[in-house]
């Protein structure tokens, strides 16, 4: 009977923190989101008023964001430094594919933040303003979805994972 009771408070406790996982994912991926739209967002405003050169801009956005934003930023600036003969574009997608896998970004967030530095070293100051401006709605977008998605089914996930913790309990008892 002790060890029906223990098994069953150790299936109710690792289903519910399941549900809190699923919660946890969504949110963990919206705080990447936002480090990344201010990361954007300081990069606009230094490109569009003082023409910093692009390795010491990403360096100084390193460390104003957070998380892997800052690391993936920090990455490129290093890289850009060393200058091994690759392109802004290669680094720049290079740096997010392999910083991505450590963060909660889906593959259409990669996808986008790799179109966009294929515009970093080839076009012009307002082309590039202009693609910036683009991930900055793509990344707004993505935020008011994931925002609308934590509030209908936030609450949602932690009750699955009581109720089916419970279900199985009384299923196996």
């Amino acid at each position: 009977m002790l060890i029906q009771g223990i098994g069953a408070i150790l299936i109710l406790a690792a289903t519910t923190l399941c549900g809190f996982a699923f919660a946890a994912k969504e949110k963990y991926r919206l705080k990447d989101l936002e480090e990344i739209e201010r990361g954007i967002l300081l990069m606009k405003n230094q490109i569009s008023y003082l023409g910093t050169p692009l390795t010491e801009l990403l360096e100084q956005i390193s460390w104003k964001t957070e998380g892997i934003t800052g690391l993936a930023f920090q990455e490129i600036s290093r890289q850009m430094e060393e200058r091994r003969g690759n392109s802004a574009e290669e680094i720049w997608e290079g740096a997010w594919l392999k910083i991505g896998k450590k963060s909660y970004l889906t593959a259409v967030d990669l996808e986008e933040l790799v179109s966009f530095g294929r515009t970093l070293g080839f076009i012009e100051k307002e082309q590039r303003e202009g693609s910036m401006d683009m991930l900055l709605h793509y990344l707004r977008e993505k935020q008011e979805g994931i925002k609308k998605r934590l509030e209908k089914n936030g609450r949602l996930y932690y009750s699955m994972g009581v109720l089916s913790g419970l279900l199985l309990v009384i299923t196996l008892l």
